[in-house]
């Protein structure tokens, strides 16, 4: 039979020996616990970096948004949101996944200045969807001056600029040269009528004349065989 010295001395390292057992197997458990929960959150996707950059300032707007994440997201219903201060949406759609990028194109025209907000979410390759936001700013940009109309060269010529334009100048002396033509044409066949009317009124006076010459010379014929005759008669001894 032991001595009562001894069970005592027993008895107390019995009971830490139960309590460091107790102790151990908790943090066991508590390690098990933490670890387990901890797995499926390092499972999902995460947002390593973005086109622009969070916070940046840009001088000009940007073409794009184009967010990376560390694995290649599911295309399944991503969204990109882009608002500026005011809350007005001014670019809104579903990017396209390249990758581990997702991009929506911008209209640069729509950005004019100040800060804007991208809120996105995507399904992450486990099947959870994610989501977060990021924000840029962009200087002020100068107003689009308005584009100049487009008109034909006949609209924009005033009515004084056709008058004195060469085709216009062109165009009068060709009907100046019409009307002088016309009217060469026009003295001509007067001349020639007048000449015919002039040609018509003189040749009565033009056969008389002739008929006159033509009676003289016949009445000279028969005086000078008259005188003939009477000169042969006297010089005849047997007359």
């Amino acid at each position: 039979m032991l001595p009562a010295r001894t069970l005592t001395a027993r008895r107390p390292f019995s009971a830490l020996l139960t309590a460091l057992l107790a102790l151990l197997a908790a943090l066991a458990l508590t390690v098990v616990l933490a670890t387990s929960s901890a797995l499926p959150a390092q499972a999902h996707d995460r947002l390593v970096g973005s086109d622009p950059a969070d916070g940046a300032q840009l001088d000009a707007p940007p073409a794009a948004i184009t967010l990376s994440f560390n694995t290649e997201p599911l295309a399944v219903e991503p969204q990109v949101v882009v608002t500026d201060a005011a809350g007005t949406v001014v670019a809104e759609g579903a990017p396209t996944i390249d990758g581990a990028n997702a991009s929506l194109p911008l209209d640069a025209a729509a950005l004019t200045g100040g800060t804007y907000s991208v809120a996105w979410r995507v399904v992450s390759s486990d099947g959870h969807p994610i989501e977060g936001t990021l924000s840029f700013g962009v200087a002020e940009q100068p107003a689009a001056e308005p584009a100049p109309s487009e008109s034909s060269p006949a609209e924009e010529a005033t009515p004084e600029e056709s008058a004195s334009s060469p085709a216009a100048d062109g165009d009068a002396g060709a009907a100046e040269d019409a009307a002088t033509a016309d009217d060469g044409d026009t003295d001509g066949t007067d001349d020639a009528a007048a000449t015919d009317d002039d040609g018509g009124n003189a040749l009565p006076f033009v056969i008389g004349a002739v008929a006159v010459v033509a009676a003289a010379g016949v009445a000279t014929v028969l005086v000078l065989r008259r005188r003939g005759g009477g000169d042969d008669g006297a010089g005849d001894p047997r007359a």
